[in-house]
């Protein structure tokens, strides 16, 4: 059966109406237990991902620091190069560093963003105001996606996060000869998610259709974007480098006693060294750290949206929908992961991300509570609650991908019911 001619769902006004009580009914509750116990997690969320990243580049400057005093020491280069303890502290530091990056992008920044926390009146967890650790500036954040995703959520050629304008997933999107590479286009975009995120508010694939009108919007956004970018940059692959080059340079100092004898050319050279040796310790640290970040929020986002069993919309029947209507949106185009509470905790608990699109400022740890109710009205209503294993789901958005790069498909546009 083609999606053209599925209707999931209440088809009827009454339906419908009664379907957005019975999830309104849901949200309310959740939202009137919202309180001190909520408060006390994201605080100790935040110390536990300030520790984490404290711990993390600790780890990889007692790498770096380790390698220049033993070069300084006179050790063996092979010896010092293949030490245990500045390889277990890097590997451990970056590992670390790259823990704190996931959760502080999807189960802090993400949902601070999304305004879950802001009735605490606590300006560290002001959505407007949050910097989060993303090279992406946070009023793009909040325009592509708060507004134009959550709210025209999979309209067909409204959302953008649909393929992030740069994928073909169905076959409602006509198909030219540049589809053909988007498998490996979207392995090398899952190592640069947060790059391909900064720029996505930029709307770049508008240029072949409008552009005029494109070159002058990223005219007016792309000061933002750099600034944001250029932060991102300056922290992590500059001021952190200089940092360990600088203490490396200074371990070498201080464990060859240079300072107290005449130096040498080749002394200089070494010492040289051990300033640069430490400084791409640590910025190869934070840009592992960066994959691993990239690479989770990817899996995480995609089998969210773009597994088996989602739906795309037509833009006309948008303009006149009812409540009822942005429910039954919301439900078919996401998709939920299986998985235990810490799995669940490293998603952003976007594992939840029908609970998600649904409550959207509900504090995201309460979507597993929350999340068998929904799935009862799902089931009452007749409306699909597409959940899966993180494996399963992440096989199917693959070949999604895969088979869109090529001619045809699975057409995916449904209509609404009527309003009535």
């Amino acid at each position: 059966m083609t999606a053209e001619t599925r209707q999931p769902g209440p088809s009827t006004p009454e339906a419908l109406d009664a379907f957005a009580r019975e999830l309104d009914a849901i949200r309310d509750q959740a939202m009137a237990q919202r309180g001190a116990e909520d408060a006390r997690y994201i605080v100790r969320l935040l110390w536990v991902i300030r520790g984490l990243e404290a711990t993390g580049r600790l780890g990889l400057l007692v790498a770096a620091i380790f390698w220049a005093a033993g070069w300084a020491a006179g050790w063996p280069m092979a010896w010092a190069a293949g030490a245990t303890v500045p390889w277990l502290a890097a590997t451990v530091g970056t590992v670390l560093l790259g823990l704190s990056k996931c959760l502080q992008n999807m189960e802090f920044g993400h949902n601070v963003m999304h305004g879950q926390y802001e009735w605490m009146n606590d300006p560290r967890f002001e959505g407007k105001s949050h910097e989060w650790d993303s090279a992406c500036a946070k009023e793009d954040w909040r325009d592509f996606h708060n507004h134009m995703h959550h709210h025209y959520t999979n309209v067909a050629g409204v959302d953008r996060d649909f393929g992030y304008g740069m994928l073909r997933l169905s076959a409602d999107t006509p198909w030219e000869p540049r589809h053909l590479i988007q498998a490996p286009y979207a392995a090398l975009v899952a190592l640069l998610f947060e790059w391909a995120i900064a720029i996505h508010n930029l709307e770049f694939e508008r240029l072949r259709t409008d552009r005029d009108a494109t070159q002058a919007r990223m005219q007016a956004l792309w000061p933002r974007a750099r600034a944001k970018m250029a932060m991102q940059l300056r922290r992590d692959f500059l001021a952190w480098p200089i940092l360990a080059g600088t203490l490396g340079a200074l371990a070498f100092v201080l464990r060859s006693g240079m300072g107290d004898m005449a130096v040498s050319s080749s002394d200089w050279g070494t010492a040289a060294l051990a300033f640069g040796a430490p400084a791409l310790v640590m910025l190869a640290g934070n840009a592992l750290a960066g994959v691993i970040r990239n690479l989770w929020t990817f899996v995480v986002i995609f089998c969210g949206h773009f597994t088996d069993g989602v739906h795309l919309f037509p833009a006309d029947a948008v303009a006149t929908e009812h409540r009822g209507h942005w429910y039954l949106r919301q439900i078919l185009g996401s998709s939920n992961l299986r998985g235990g509470w810490l799995f669940h905790v490293m998603t952003g608990n976007l594992s939840h991300q029908i609970e998600h699109h649904l409550f959207p400022d509900l504090p995201a740890r309460r979507y597993a509570e929350v999340a068998p109710a929904v799935r009862a009205v799902c089931l009452r209503h007749g409306v699909p609650y597409n959940t899966g294993s993180l494996t399963w789901q992440f096989f199917t958005v693959v070949r999604r991908i895969v088979r869109h790069s090529l001619p045809g498909g699975e057409h995916l546009l449904t209509p609404l019911p009527r309003a009535g």
